[in-house]
């Protein structure tokens, strides 16, 4: 090994060792930026001369100094934090969102989502995040954030499951009721419920539970004068039915409903309706009702959004309903090593990271997503700083070397003069 090589050796590691230090530069400077994965230098050594090619003047092993063989993102997930914002989505494990064109996407862990001008969601760099339209886990493509059934449903159904006290004082309904105040007080137990008409109005509705006999209950329904022409105020019974338990508490024959006619004062069709009491048990115990369903639905207008920890995105409107916008899958791969760092915080596919794969969020290795939170940097600024230091010396000492091996070159020369 000549004396010469050592300026090539010097010079490799001071390149390599100066390679290192803009990698810790960058780590420092995207301490803040969303999701970002540390990256790590790697070092390989330079090989002076193949075997079978060394000449006397070679010693066996020599090399031709250092050489960064790649530069290593560390895929961990970094701490979550709550934002609050609705479109931060974070990731809690592994997985990427698929952003950009579907015939050619990127992948990103930057959650800091948005809706572009075209209504789809989109990433901070305007690049739209791919996932499923609606109810459908078929069609990967874009997520539109206003294509949402906004339009109320009329009630059609309404199901109402509880219990009523078998030793209730026995009771009858009120004939002319002039206000609530004499509901109530015949009443033996009650319930509030919400309905929609044709146009999704809503209309609250009193359902009235009263005594009759041992097994027997009459129910009316009421609802406000006002909102079926009437006067204001005034109780309007809009539905009537009664219920027949057996002696084991339980409804006998097929079961019990009230059928609900109401002609609405604000220009909707009539709601026709059925309130299904076929649920309903005669035990001793307290008047409860343990659950009510139905399938309407009302207008309402967009006021906020929610992301499930399975990737599914539902609008919350301002009537209290929310429906589902789409879902956000997650894609893996078998080796994320291999994937390319493309800047704006996306990585690209290569064949070292292995066979594609797309699933909803918390099932295989994907991880699960947190609504209104970010995935921090992973960088540790006390580690780069010690980094740096170790990087620094590095390149000090080759340059030690190669200012050495210099003036052992001018020395040489001079000799030969």
């Amino acid at each position: 090994m000549r004396l010469e090589s050592a300026l090539l050796t010097s010079r490799e590691g001071i390149t390599a060792h100066g390679q290192a230090i803009a990698v810790v530069g960058d780590n420092i400077s995207n301490v803040s930026t969303t999701a970002y994965k540390t990256a790590r230098p790697e070092f390989a050594d330079v090989l002076g001369q193949a075997a079978g090619q060394r000449n006397g003047e070679v010693l066996t092993g020599a090399g031709d100094g250092v050489q960064v063989s790649r530069i290593r993102s560390i895929q961990g997930t970094g701490a979550i934090e709550v934002t609050g914002r609705d479109l931060d989505v974070a990731i809690s494990g592994g997985g990427f969102f698929v952003v950009g064109a579907a015939n050619a996407p990127q992948f990103s862990r930057a959650g800091n989502l948005e809706i572009n001008p075209q209504g789809n969601l989109s990433t901070s760099f305007g690049q739209e995040v791919l996932g499923y339209s609606g109810t459908d886990l078929a069609t990967l493509g874009p997520i539109n954030m206003f294509e949402v059934d906004t339009v109320g449903v009329p009630t059609t159904q309404i199901e109402i499951f509880g219990n009523l006290d078998g030793s209730a004082a026995l009771t009858a309904p009120p004939a002319n009721p002039a206000n609530f105040r004499d509901i109530n007080k015949a009443l033996s137990f009650s319930t509030s419920q919400t309905l929609y008409d044709s146009q999704g109005a809503r209309h609250d509705v009193l359902v009235g539970f009263f005594r009759t006999g041992s097994n027997n209950w009459q129910v009316r329904v009421y609802t406000d004068g006002a909102e079926v022409g009437g006067t204001a105020g005034t109780p309007t019974v809009i539905g009537e039915g009664s219920i027949t338990f057996n002696g084991t508490g339980f409804i006998g024959g097929e079961g019990s409903s009230v059928n609900v006619v109401a002609n609405w004062s604000n220009g909707s069709a009539p709601s026709n309706l059925t309130v299904d009491l076929s649920n309903f048990t005669q035990f001793s115990g307290a008047s409860l009702i343990n659950n009510i369903t139905q399938d309407g639905r009302g207008a309402g207008n967009i006021s906020s959004y929610e992301v499930e920890s399975d990737g599914r995105i539902f609008a919350r409107l301002d009537n209290g309903d929310r429906a589902q916008v789409g879902t956000i899958p997650l894609a893996t791969f078998t080796n994320t090593d291999g994937l390319l760092r493309s800047g704006t915080s996306t990585y690209s596919q290569s064949e070292q990271a292995g066979k594609l794969e797309v699933g909803r969020a918390g099932t295989g290795p994907r991880g699960t997503l947190e609504g209104r939170a970010l995935e921090r940097s992973t960088v540790d600024i006390a580690q780069q700083f010690v980094d740096l230091v170790v990087f620094q010396r590095g390149y000090q000492a080759n340059s030690q070397v190669l200012s050495a091996a210099n003036e052992l070159l001018q020395g040489t020369i001079q000799l030969i003069r």
